[in-house]
């Protein structure tokens, strides 16, 4: 039953490393739910962590001094894990969590050199958070738009590079637009379903439908406001949301994305990584074999960034 790794799609080291005020290296961590004890209890293998530009941020020359600021930031506190800039490099970290970088909120993008942002490391992006900002609305809007020209622009260069979007805060327009028009691969890394929790920032059944269809990779939320809308969600909530979409979609492309740091409820039962293993007893007392298990607790995030980076 644990002859596998973990994978966590979504998880704000950065910024709640940043909103403490912790120490500068992330060894030195030793309290909340990521930290290198939880890790290794966990058996990690691997990290997508986002750098994540507040929507106050928007606009020429904030935006990229804040994206600048952000990668300053994950060098200097991330240096002690297997840093991920290609699917050779994950496959190579055996032994050691791996660390994943996602640009969460793109609009620096526009100003950015991005040849150097891949070679520093960068290849996934969602393009808003819950705002809006040049390129799109996101899923904070009430009455949203699409993308912009610029949104459109960028995204048509970002799919000659060969970029990963992560749809989690696209409003619904947008998403529309980005999966009727962009030829690349589209995840997302964190999020809660509409059919349980009935917000704006879920998706529904036929936004995860689409997602899948292409190949993408869905990311349950540990997040009680986006389980079920309150600050207290229960680890059997998302046993059960994870088994629904598994019984309409297939073990392939359902995975977690925890948004641990970026979230200020509990999700009981599963506080840490250390108690993520108890997921596989859940999931095997409804049936699962060890290899869905092991597809949905880390390998479909590993398998994808594998082939797609």
């Amino acid at each position: 039953m644990r002859d596998f790794c973990l994978a966590d799609g979504h998880v704000d080291l950065l910024y709640d490393l940043e909103r403490r005020g912790a120490p500068t290296s992330f060894t030195e961590l030793a309290d909340g739910p990521v930290t290198p004890q939880t890790l290794a209890a966990g058996q990690v293998g691997l990290l997508v962590c986002a750098l994540y530009s507040e929507d106050r941020f928007n606009g020429p020359g904030s935006a990229l001094a804040r994206l600048e600021s952000l990668r300053r930031q994950a060098d200097a506190q991330l240096s002690s894990l297997a840093r991920v800039k290609s699917g050779a490099d994950l496959a190579n970290a055996a032994g050691r969590t791996a660390v994943l970088l996602l640009l969460e909120n793109g609009d620096a993008l526009l100003d950015a050199d991005l040849d150097e942002l891949e070679n520093w490391g960068l290849r996934v992006v969602g393009l808003t958070h819950a705002g809006c900002n040049r390129l799109a609305d996101g899923n904070g809007i009430a009455a949203p738009q699409g993308l912009s020209a610029s949104g459109r622009g960028l995204l048509r260069e970002l799919a000659r590079r060969g970029w990963i979007i992560d749809a989690a805060h696209l409003s619904a327009p947008a998403l529309d637009e980005v999966l009727r028009d962009y030829p690349g691969r589209v995840i997302s890394s964190h999020t809660g379903l509409r059919p349980f929790c009935d917000r704006r920032r879920n998706l529904s059944e036929a936004q995860a439908a689409a997602i899948l269809a292409r190949g993408g990779v869905l990311g349950l939320t540990l997040a009680p406001e986006m389980l079920n809308g309150t600050e207290r969600a229960e680890r059997a909530e998302v046993v059960r949301q994870l088994d629904w979409l598994v019984q309409r979609f297939g073990p392939q492309g359902v995975a977690l994305g925890s948004d641990y740091g970026g979230f200020d409820g509990v999700c009981v039962g599963l506080e840490s990584y250390a108690q993520w293993p108890l997921l596989a007893e859940d999931l095997n007392a409804l049936g699962y074999s060890p290899k869905a298990i092991a597809d949905i607790l880390g390998a479909n995030w590993l398998n994808f960034f594998q082939k797609n980076l």
